[in-house]
């Protein structure tokens, strides 16, 4: 079983928005390899620039879904 297919079937409906955006960081991965530059095509700094930027990009979205999930699970270990 893939881990996407794991986390929809073990889902609590209603904390559903609390939960990682799995598909989205997917999603972002595939995208980026598909519009990487071919290295035969760019100079290497532009290749660097290229997954510097997407870095940035992703672990930002990472950064927001770790602070989501942290400020839920804050909020219901409150309620215990």
């Amino acid at each position: 079983m893939k881990f996407a297919e794991h986390l929809a079937a073990h889902i609590t409906p209603e904390w559903r928005k609390q939960y990682i955006s799995y598909e989205e960081m997917k999603e972002m991965l595939y995208a980026a390899i598909e519009q990487v530059p071919a290295p035969d095509q760019v100079d290497p700094d532009s290749l660097s620039r290229y997954y510097a930027k997407f870095d940035e990009k992703f672990f930002s979205f990472c950064d927001k879904e770790l602070a989501k999930i942290n400020t839920f699970y804050s909020g219901f270990e409150q309620h215990l």
